[in-house]
C-alpha cells in the first residue's frame, strides 16, 4: 500500500498522489504570487495569528481548530501524516463555511467543502487560483483520510502549500469587514 502511486476514487476521480503533491506545490507558488494580499497596498496590517479565533468569534464565524497556525498540523505530521491531513481538511472546510457566511452567500448548510469552494468562486469571493489550490489540497487530504499512506514529507509539503490559503484568509479577516477593527500587529512571513 505504501508504494501505491495512484488510485481510482469513487465518482470516477483518478489521483496520482505524487503528481498531486507537485501540482499543489506549483499552484501554491502561483497563488502566492498572484495574491491580492501581496499586491494590494494595505491601510490595515495583517491579522496576527494569536487574534485569529477571537476575530472569527467576534464576526460570528466558526473558530479555527488551529487558530490558523499551520504549525499545529506540521507538529501532528511528525506523529501521523494522515491525521495531519485529515485535520487540515477540516480546517479548509471551516474556512470555506466562514467565507460563505462572511460574503453572505446563500447555502443549504450541508454543502461539502468542495461545493462551498465552487460557490465562493462563482460569487468571486476567491480567485480561480485559490479555488484550484484548495480543491487539489482537499483531494489529497481526502485520499489520506480514505487510507492512502502519506509520508511525512508529502504531508509537510501539502501543509506548506495550504499556508498560502490561510494567509489569504487572515487578510480577508483583517480587511473584509467594515467595522473599524484593526489588529494590533502584522503577521510577518
Amino acid at each position: 500500500m505504501t508504494r501505491l502511486k495512484g488510485a481510482d476514487l469513487p465518482g470516477g476521480v483518478s489521483l496520482d498522489f505524487v503528481e498531486g503533491v507537485r501540482n499543489v506545490e506549483a499552484l501554491s507558488e502561483a497563488v502566492a504570487k498572484a495574491s491580492p494580499v501581496s499586491q494590494r497596498e494595505r491601510s490595515t496590517p495583517m491579522l496576527p495569528l494569536t487574534q485569529a479565533n477571537s476575530r472569527m468569534i467576534t464576526l460570528g464565524l466558526q473558530p479555527s481548530p488551529s487558530g490558523l497556525d499551520m504549525r499545529r498540523y506540521q507538529d501532528l505530521s511528525d506523529q501521523d501524516p494522515n491525521a495531519a491531513l485529515a485535520a487540515l481538511r477540516m480546517e479548509i472546510d471551516i474556512i470555506a463555511k466562514n467565507m460563505a457566511k462572511g460574503f453572505k452567500i446563500e447555502t443549504r448548510g450541508n454543502e461539502t467543502a468542495s461545493s462551498l469552494l465552487k460557490l465562493l468562486l462563482r460569487n468571486q469571493a476567491i480567485t480561480p487560483g485559490q479555488y484550484e489550490l484548495a480543491q487539489q489540497i482537499l483531494q489529497l487530504c481526502n485520499a489520506a483520510v480514505h487510507g492512502r499512506a502519506v509520508s511525512r514529507d508529502q504531508a509537510d509539503s501539502i501543509i506548506d502549500s495550504a499556508k498560502v490559503l490561510a494567509n489569504d484568509y487572515l487578510a480577508w479577516l483583517s480587511w473584509g469587514f467594515d467595522d473599524g477593527w484593526s489588529p494590533a500587529n502584522r503577521v510577518d512571513g
